[in-house]
């Protein structure tokens, strides 16, 4: 086995039709006009999906009498699954780490995160079905993905505000992880999607020491400038 970077096909993983595999390995297919085709074996330590489009991992031939020859460092082939081509397999080595890979696993991450935002942000509020359970659990996520307390906000209004005021707005503030947090953001989206009447009703309605909090004022007066 060999390591590999598999960068995968944005077309065939859309995201939404199509995930990434989840899967710690796989079986995909190889093709070349001269060596012919074979069955590739693919393992990941973390599956594709958690990893991104761009997943380190080991690739091997199936079969011993395989052109495993070929399987050396900068050597570079289009993966197949049966006639649709799911990704690029480029063979790496270990010692050749160097920080243009952590760079280029971080510009990797911030595409992802730019595509996920475009998606949720595309998402009409009657395209899709949802239980309260699953919005609750969908908005914890909201600290690292402020975007999905719009969402929420705009769907239940009621788990918005309660996760707002269980996570953000508990008294002492500086014990929460509102230093740290889209505090303003998320009061902007109430104010937006809600109205100004019920923004001013939902602060009001915050106990004294939440609203007295120099935190709280200073985001507060962001949005009522």
């Amino acid at each position: 086995m060999k390591d590999a970077i598999i960068t995968w096909n944005k077309t065939y993983f859309d995201g939404e039709n199509r995930l990434l595999p989840i899967s710690n390995q796989l079986y995909c297919n190889f093709y070349d006009d001269n060596l012919g085709g074979w069955t590739i074996d693919l393992r990941f330590d973390e599956p594709p999906r958690i990893q991104g489009y761009k997943s380190k991992g080991k690739v091997g031939f199936m079969m011993d009498n395989a052109p495993s020859h070929i399987l050396k460092k900068g050597y570079v082939f289009d993966v197949f699954h049966g006639p649709h081509k799911v990704g690029i397999c480029e063979i790496i080595s270990i010692s050749s780490i160097s920080i243009m890979n952590i760079l280029d696993r971080v510009e990797s991450l911030e595409i992802e995160k730019q595509d996920f935002k475009m998606y949720v942000s595309s998402i009409r509020d009657d395209s899709f079905d949802y239980s309260d359970d699953e919005l609750k659990k969908l908005i914890k996520y909201s600290s690292d993905y402020p975007y999905l307390f719009s969402l929420v906000l705009k769907l239940n209004k009621e788990i918005a505000l309660e996760y707002l005021k269980q996570y953000y707005l508990k008294y002492p503030i500086k014990n929460n992880a509102v230093y740290h947090s889209s505090l303003s953001l998320f009061l902007f989206n109430i104010d937006k999607y809600l109205g100004r009447e019920n923004f001013n009703k939902f602060i009001k309605e915050l106990p004294k020491n939440v609203n007295e909090d120099e935190i709280i004022k200073s985001a507060i007066e962001e949005i009522l400038l």
